[in-house]
């Protein structure tokens, strides 16, 4: 278990998470090295806001979201703890070899009791699409591990046999709730970063968690969450819009993307949030409303899902849009450059089929296609779509 998890259980010796007041004017320590010493001496009750914050504020740094492609994996697998969070008869039809099965609820006791996670230098999640295995990545890193990954796009795109999924995710479906070439002044107020640096931050506006000592509230909140049913943190563009149709407040959808992308086209009501920057306590974090679920969407979907899981460990109610703006609006992000196809990121990378997993090593790729007769054989290097938040 990383120092986090260990400090955390040191402050928590001190004081439960109850303030004395509600406006935090001390001076953030999140954006440098932090002075444990000092912190541990203060004695200061956190919420798990400021613990996130002061403890790396990883959510805004450039390791955020803690992705490695299916190539990284067939590459460097043999030398990493590989989870494959799919069902067992999933898992049975095709998986990584190595790849342990567990499903996503007893990854914690697995990565504590069976087997260390400081051990390996990454443990990468595997599942369907990326979807699922970018949460329980969110989750695992807010519950104290510093070397959890997910695999981008799952076994769809590890290999063809399982990339239907990926391939009836991305597409172009409900344009009607689409805004496109919204001018800058009528969407979003300028965010002014001095006010709200110095102003003071109101944390009576994040969500109330249980008055309990912060590693246990960690840790209650982690095997909770790793517990939930996919519609509880997951929706389908089948799900999201129709609702939304009905109710345009009926979340609070935000759209995590740089701005030109939200000016050129986005959900109706929703609201921008820079990446790496607006989701800080000292930024945006206390705009997002308590009250009603709140929906995030991004590039491809494994971005979202990482920030959903960390604003449940607030205690916000988040859900990530499977496949973020490539499920809805594909063809015009690809037009404008901002999006690969998606062919391009599934592979026919080997999978070892059975119950039971194997200890060999993962073997070279399967051989690719011939040319077509006449041309000359030239060779490229595939390209992947990202699926970070750019």
């Amino acid at each position: 278990m990383k120092k986090i998890i260990l400090l955390i259980l040191i402050i928590g010796t001190m004081s439960a998470c109850k303030h004395n007041s509600t406006i935090y004017n001390g001076d953030f320590v999140g954006k440098k090295d932090v002075n444990f010493e000092n912190l541990i001496r203060s004695g200061q009750p956190k919420t798990l806001a400021e613990i996130y914050y002061e403890h790396g504020n990883f959510i805004n740094t450039k390791q955020f979201p803690p992705v490695v492609s299916a190539q990284d994996v067939l590459e460097h697998g043999h030398d990493w703890l590989l989870i494959d969070i799919r069902s067992p008869e999933a898992y049975e039809t095709g998986h990584i070899n190595g790849a342990y099965n567990i499903p996503k609820d007893k990854v914690l006791d697995f990565l504590t009791k069976t087997k260390k996670a400081a051990a390996y230098p990454k443990v990468v999640f595997v599942c369907y699409s990326g979807q699922l295995a970018s949460y329980v990545t969110g989750i695992t890193r807010y519950a104290g591990f510093d070397n959890t990954y997910v695999m981008l796009y799952g076994m769809a795109g590890w290999n063809s046999r399982f990339s239907d999924i990926l391939k009836k995710g991305f597409g172009d479906r409900y344009m009607d709730m689409i805004v496109k070439g919204t001018d800058k002044a009528e969407t979003i107020p300028e965010h002014n970063e001095e006010i709200a640096i110095h102003k003071g931050i109101d944390l009576s506006k994040l969500p109330k968690l249980p008055n309990k000592l912060p590693s246990i509230l960690i840790s209650e909140r982690a095997h909770q969450l790793l517990k939930q049913a996919r519609p509880e943190f997951l929706l389908k563009d089948d799900e999201y819009f129709p609702e939304l149709k009905k109710d345009i407040n009926a979340y609070y959808s935000m759209f995590y993307i740089p701005k030109p992308k939200y000016y050129a086209a986005h959900v109706k009501g929703s609201v921008q949030f820079t990446p790496r920057k607006d989701l800080s306590l000292d930024a945006r974090l206390t705009e997002i409303p308590t009250d009603k679920p709140v929906v995030i969407y991004c590039k491809t979907g494994h971005t979202g899902s990482n920030v959903a899981a960390y604003l449940d460990m607030l205690g916000y109610k988040a859900k990530n849009l499977m496949f973020g703006a490539g499920g809805f609006m594909y063809s015009l992000w690809k037009q404008k450059g901002w999006m690969g196809d998606i062919n391009n990121v599934i592979n026919d990378f080997p999978v070892v089929e059975g119950k039971k997993r194997t200890n060999n090593k993962i073997i070279a790729a399967a051989p690719k296609k011939t040319a077509v007769p006449g041309k000359p054989v030239v060779k490229h290097k595939k390209k992947e779509v990202t699926g970070g938040c750019g």
